[in-house]
């Protein structure tokens, strides 16, 4: 058995031939969730990606995430969150927080959290906890490993 990384993870749709997929359950971590599709096939074609997070729920879910955590990403929007929905997991390799004022108004500011994450394997979510909607998400992910079947 083989984690599925780099170039391999765009292939991991595809069934190929003498290997078949298994998932390896996983830590709690987490969830980035509603990023566009065009930005999710990005991401698994790249090696390093940045992201802006403006999202109430995901900015909070990635509050206490530093350098080196763990994270899942996946397109599907937080209330249609359901166990097997797929997503990527990414290891954060850096992490800013700013203030932005939005122009053409008056006080009003949003706070963004800017990523740099490296993907890691794609994944499943087996179990998740959503709390408030100004909260974030929380999932226990299965990771996708490609194995011989022979």
């Amino acid at each position: 058995m083989y984690p599925c990384t780099g170039d391999n993870m765009a292939r991991m749709y595809i069934s190929e031939h003498l290997t078949k997929l298994m998932f390896i359950k996983t830590e709690g971590m987490p969830a980035v969730t509603g990023i566009s599709k065009k930005v999710f096939e990005m991401l698994l074609k790249r090696r390093l990606f940045s992201l802006e997070i403006k999202s109430a729920h995901n900015v909070h879910a990635l509050s206490a995430a530093e350098k080196g955590y763990y994270i899942f990403l996946t397109p599907v929007l937080r209330e249609d969150l359901l166990p097997k929905v797929q997503g990527v997991i990414c290891e954060i390799e850096d992490k800013k927080i700013s203030l932005q004022k939005m122009k053409n108004w008056d006080e009003v500011e949003l706070v963004a959290v800017r990523l740099q994450v490296k993907p890691v394997c794609i994944g499943r979510i087996k179990s998740l906890e959503k709390s408030e909607l100004d909260q974030g998400v929380r999932v226990e992910v299965e990771k996708a490993v490609r194995c011989s079947i022979s």
